[in-house]
């Protein structure tokens, strides 16, 4: 027990640290348009970048996932450190002539990397902070959210200097931090969570995919992931254009975009922080609402008003993100939960590409008239699934665990 004390902090450490590095992959919107003028590409050749990027960012999620129910989270984290290094580096070879290449290194390899080092950082310190799940998967999400914040000065620095040579120093520097931290990857030995006591399914008692799949609250997660960040997806794109349309003062407008960046950081640590002490699906419940209500609003709103309803939307979007893996542990055990979260987020990627595609199509029109009403709508109706299934979600799961200890015999 002492030596698990004595090492818990050094894993914990590397894993924030692997989530602050592999973050910059989010950075996409800093790196678009120079990544344009510098090679002359038009918008249309990199519009689906960030898309593709998320995707096997989720897939890289699963396959990690089911390598570290089999290995441990240290060879996924190494991996992933070669795979982003090798994917930047690749991407600061790119040619003028071949666009489509940026989406097989940025957004197939590196992106993949990010998964891997993902996937690898929450399993490895839910292991260690059993205790504190929420609170555990909140500060690797934070860290991960607060990349764009740390690196983003870095970043327009080194713009200035070029494009391949901006992609080559983090290659070099941030994959190199990476695959040095997978060496301090480690999880505690058997019966820790225990010993701690923490009560729970514990690891002999641990689902395996199949038996998460036939659970009803596997699909209820699964919709909350697909369905909630439809509003997020939605405002993103649009901030600085509605703010004009709303005649939203200039400096008010730079700071929302901003608020942004604060909105996310606090929300992914305070949410899953607090959803250790509260029901987790009751708090994703509550922002389902919070969701609506704001999305709603932002059919009107202007000023200040406007302002807080985005800032009310990212804070929404965000903190869910570090409820889930704690969600998965709490309710499947921690033996396959790499694996069955993975599969659960690849809920994320076929949302993104879903709403992104929706989003454009309505916009288009909306570009031309001015009005946005209907995508608001649709962003409020999309989190009408996850409120209701939100709402089962802990009735559900005590029948299960009733059934489940009744199967194995356990009182």
């Amino acid at each position: 027990m002492k030596k698990n004390q004595e090492f818990r902090i050094i894993p914990v450490i590397a894993c924030l640290i692997t989530m602050l590095c592999v973050g910059i992959e989010y950075m996409w919107s800093v790196f678009q348009n120079p990544v344009m003028v510098h090679y002359g590409w038009a918008e249309s050749s990199v519009r689906m970048v960030s898309s593709a990027m998320i995707m096997m960012f989720v897939v890289g999620i699963f396959v990690g996932g089911l390598i570290i129910d089999k290995m441990g989270p240290r060879l996924v984290v190494m991996i992933a450190g070669i795979l982003f290094f090798a994917g930047l580096m690749l991407t600061s070879m790119l040619t003028a002539d071949k666009p489509w290449l940026i989406y097989i290194t940025y957004g197939v390899i590196a992106g993949t990397g990010v998964g891997f080092a993902y996937s690898g950082a929450i399993n490895c310190v839910q292991k260690w902070l059993p205790h504190r799940r929420g609170f555990a998967s909140g500060i690797c999400v934070c860290a991960f959210g607060l990349s764009i914040v740390v690196f983003s000065p870095i970043a327009e620095y080194l713009l200035d200097i070029g494009v391949p040579f901006t992609f080559r120093t983090f290659a070099i520097v941030l994959g190199a931090i990476v695959f040095a931290m997978s060496f301090f990857f480690k999880v505690p030995d058997k019966g820790y969570a225990e010993r701690l006591g923490v009560k729970g399914i514990q690891e002999k008692d641990s689902y395996t995919i199949p038996e998460a799949v036939r659970d009803p609250r596997f699909w209820f997660m699964c919709s909350a992931l697909f369905f909630l960040p439809a509003p997020n997806m939605i405002i993103q794109p649009l901030v600085k254009t509605l703010a004009a349309l709303r005649d939203v003062p200039a400096g008010q407008a730079s700071r929302t975009v901003q608020l942004v960046g604060v909105a996310s950081a606090l929300s992914r640590l305070i949410l899953p922080t607090l959803s250790d002490k509260l029901s987790r699906s009751k708090i994703i419940f509550a922002m389902t609402i919070v969701m609506m209500v704001s999305s709603l609003l932002m059919t009107f709103a202007g000023g200040y008003l406007y302002s807080a309803m985005i800032f009310l939307i990212v804070f929404a979007y965000s903190g869910p993100a570090g409820i889930y893996p704690a969600m998965t542990g709490e309710a499947y055990g921690m033996k396959n939960m790499g694996s069955i979260f993975g599969l659960a987020f690849l809920s994320i990627g076929l949302s993104t590409f879903a709403f992104n595609w929706l989003s454009t199509l309505i916009n288009a029109e909306a570009a031309v008239t001015g009005d946005y009403t209907l995508i608001f709508i649709v962003g409020a109706v999309a989190n009408i699934i996850p409120f209701v299934c939100m709402l089962m979600y802990d009735r559900v799961g005590k029948k299960k665990s009733a059934q489940r200890a009744a199967l194995r015999g356990v009182d």
